[in-house]
């Protein structure tokens, strides 16, 4: 299910056509990949703070793209060491309710992102109540028993506690916006269990 929300997500950046792309919270690279796939940008980094899992996923973007002007780098999201107006889009998935300065990372975002560049998030959400939040939670627990040898019962506790706490779709809109950026499209896919956030850099 996750690569078909990978899919339509970056097909929401085809218009505009980026060029020089950032995936933040790359981890093992399956958004990258995507977006190699769909959008062959001329350039695109991948940056994380676990060096680890970044070394995972360069070993998967060697196998499928060993051509292709892809690079790997251990960064904080909320100081990057790139000049203002680099990236034509800014990409980040499964990853932004583990920002821990969340919006001094958005700033920073905004801040490398060329004037009119597009910041794409799609992110994982926790129903509230009702029958949705039943199968929820058997859906987590059935995925946690696959991901078991990469996954300890830390790892998932923290998982349903982030996705539950972390603010969704008004709320990480408004505050969006108050980091200086425009909703462009909001969707939300499977029941709502996931949603994606189109944004492009406000004129200032």
């Amino acid at each position: 299910m996750a690569h078909l929300w990978r899919k339509k997500s970056i097909s929401y950046l085809k218009e505009s056509g980026p060029k020089k792309i950032l995936d933040i919270a790359t981890g093992t690279a399956d958004m990258l990949i995507t977006a190699c796939d769909l959008l062959h940008p001329e350039t695109i980094i991948g940056i994380d703070i676990s060096e680890e899992m970044m070394k995972i996923g360069e070993h998967k973007v060697k196998k499928k793209h060993p051509a292709t002007n892809v690079r790997f780098e251990m960064q904080d999201a909320s100081s990057m060491n790139f000049p203002d107006n680099t990236f034509d889009a800014v990409t980040i998935s499964f990853g932004i309710r583990n920002l821990e300065k969340l919006s001094q990372s958005i700033l920073e975002i905004n801040r490398v992102l060329k004037p009119q560049g597009h910041f794409l998030i799609l992110e994982v959400n926790q129903p509230q109540k009702g029958i949705l939040l039943f199968f929820y939670k058997i859906y987590l627990r059935i995925s946690f028993l696959f991901s078991s040898k990469l996954l300890d019962k830390s790892d998932f506790q923290y998982l349903t506690t982030s996705m539950g706490m972390f603010p969704k779709g008004k709320q990480l809109i408004d505050l969006l916006c108050d980091c200086n950026f425009e909703l462009i499209r909001y969707k939300r896919f499977t029941f709502d269990v996931c949603s994606a956030y189109l944004l492009r850099k406000a004129t200032t």
